[in-house]
């Protein structure tokens, strides 16, 4: 393990105290230039800290002994605890970029800070016999294609797709669970075969400390990691309101990609889904391919991305290529393209579900619409 520098036990004594809570963390480190002088400052009794709770102010005391960080950091050790917060070369880069990233990331495995895609799969912890079957066969194909898969580890969609990323992928870093406990800390205990195989092929993440037991609250906190750590998050099966909607509230506040399986019409497992897919906040996937393609940008490996077809406008509708030369200077909501073109709201839609099939046009978060050209380009011929 490597040496822990004075600033760095500073910052585990400051994460100690505050725990998750990212604000007070910020709130009692910028008053100062460094971490180690806010340490100093509290041990000399120099910090004002009145307005934090008695519960703060006592582990802020209580970490603050010498022999309490050696002890803790001993722990680590023993345990193989690694940890890195932002700006340290292993703190996953995309995380970072979040408003509210965890000051301190616990971890047992081995983390790929700049992954070249990475996608959270989601979904209900009591799924049907097909979402099981997307979530390990997505899984797996997306890891076989060099994506990194992130999960939360819960029984249901989250494990399938874990199962299915170790299955198909030859990786060092295959996936990553984001965990509501301790990295140290097996949840659900039915996991535990999987939570060592997570650790052998990738890595358990937590910005909870080490020790802490899986709290009903602490999943939400959880989900906006999840994201965060992600290009894009693909649902799988979710009642309307389930946590999975709060992942996905996260991933849109991150200006992340939201992907959906469609499932069948009137299915509880198929509400979340479906739902998000009809009112724009995920865009429908049917393969994998569908999720790769919008990420040829990203550096996907070559051979694993869809050839991009090549249409010809003679091809297309003459309502078609209205929208088309409209989203040509870039994109546009519905509610814009249905003014300016002065077309039928029905016959809007089902002009732009046929583009988007024909993989001329993608559908971003609040019903906005641009151009695909690493799925499609437009020909004269």
């Amino acid at each position: 393990m490597r040496t822990i520098t004075g600033e760095e036990r500073a910052r585990l004594w400051l994460n100690y105290a505050v725990e998750y809570n990212t604000r007070a963390f910020r709130k009692i480190a910028g008053g100062y230039a460094s971490l180690e002088e806010a340490l100093a400052a509290f041990v000399t009794g120099g910090a004002d800290v009145s307005a934090f709770n008695e519960r703060v102010r006592t582990r802020l005391g209580e970490a603050a002994k010498p022999a309490f960080l050696d002890a803790f950091c001993e722990q680590l050790e023993k345990k193989n605890i690694s940890f890195t917060y932002p700006g340290e070369r292993s703190y996953p880069r995309l995380l970072g970029e979040i408003k509210d990233p965890p000051s301190v990331l616990y971890y047992i495995g081995r983390i790929e800070p700049e992954p070249e895609l990475a996608i959270a799969v989601i979904g209900s912890r009591h799924p049907t016999k097909y979402g099981l079957e997307m979530a390990k066969r997505f899984g797996g194909e997306l890891a076989s294609a060099g994506a990194l898969i992130v999960s939360g580890m819960a029984e249901g969609v989250d494990a399938a797709a874990a199962r299915g990323a170790l299955d198909g992928a030859d990786s060092a870093c295959a996936t990553i669970a984001v965990l509501g406990c301790g990295v140290d800390v097996v949840y659900p205990q039915a996991n535990e075969k999987l939570y060592d195989e997570i650790r052998e092929r990738g890595a358990v993440v937590s910005e909870f400390l080490p020790g802490s037991r899986a709290e009903r609250f602490h999943f939400p906190i959880r989900n906006r990691v999840m994201s965060g750590m992600a290009h894009g998050t693909l649902v799988i099966e979710a009642a309307e309101r389930s946590g999975t909607s709060i992942t996905v509230s996260y991933a849109h506040d991150q200006g992340r990609e939201v992907f959906a399986i469609p499932g069948r019409i009137g299915d509880v497992m198929s509400a979340g889904p479906n739902g998000m897919i009809a009112h724009g906040e995920a865009k429908p996937v049917f393969a994998v391919e569908d999720v790769l393609g919008e990420f040829t940008c990203l550096h996907v490996p070559a051979e694993s991305r869809p050839e991009t077809k090549r249409i010809p406008v003679s091809t297309l509708t003459e309502a078609q290529r209205k929208v088309c030369n409209l989203l040509e200077q870039g994109e546009m909501s519905f509610d814009e393209l249905c003014e300016t073109l002065g077309m039928h709201i029905g016959a809007l839609n089902s002009c732009l579900t046929e583009l988007q099939f024909l993989g001329i046009m993608k559908q971003l978060p609040g019903r906005w619409y641009v151009l695909d050209t690493c799925q499609a380009v437009l020909t004269e011929e």
